[in-house]
């Protein structure tokens, strides 16, 4: 008798919950579809670009630069003593550690100035999605893009639209 008065006390309160929580609004948003729909992102895609052919230039010079000292180095190999070819073999060696170094310090480069950027359109957009979500009473607002399984329903509203409003773009 206890058990089925449990039972039934049980399920009349999970009902209850239940019940409850269809009051709750949940939403769906593709964040990167929004972000690279900015405006904004153009001026940093540009930047990026000339900060790339600077450094990309940089290297091709020192690539270059290379590429002479070792045909030079084939070419006069023969006539050079063995201790003008060891010098000229370490400076070799040391030059295209240089340009290594070059490379990996320029890709460093390239992808901090690529965050500092970047960062504050991402805070535009976060703020952007918490203003639709406090203004249109939603619970929670997934991203559908986030690698996680995200399931909505037809019930789960896309808050893309009014994210967009939000930011100005059309």
């Amino acid at each position: 008798m206890k058990i089925k008065l449990l039972f039934v006390a049980s399920f009349i309160i999970i009902c209850f919950a239940l019940s409850a929580q269809s009051t709750f609004k949940f939403g769906h948003i593709n964040s990167e579809e929004i972000f690279t729909a900015m405006p904004e992102l153009q001026e940093v895609k540009k930047v990026l670009d000339e900060e790339y052919g600077k450094h990309e230039g940089n290297l091709t010079t020192m690539q270059e630069e290379l590429k002479k000292g070792q045909e030079a180095y084939i070419a006069e190999a023969k006539n050079m003593t063995p201790e003008q070819r060891a010098t000229k073999e370490k400076e070799l060696i040391e030059m295209n550690q240089r340009i290594q170094n070059f490379y990996q310090l320029a890709q460093q480069q390239l992808q901090e100035k690529e965050q500092e950027l970047k960062a504050p359109l991402i805070q535009k957009l976060q703020n952007a999605i918490q203003q639709v979500g406090n203004e249109n009473g939603f619970l929670y607002i997934f991203d559908s893009n986030s690698g996680l399984p995200v399931y909505h329903s037809e019930k789960s509203v896309d808050v893309a639209p009014l994210v967009k409003a939000k930011l100005g773009i059309k």
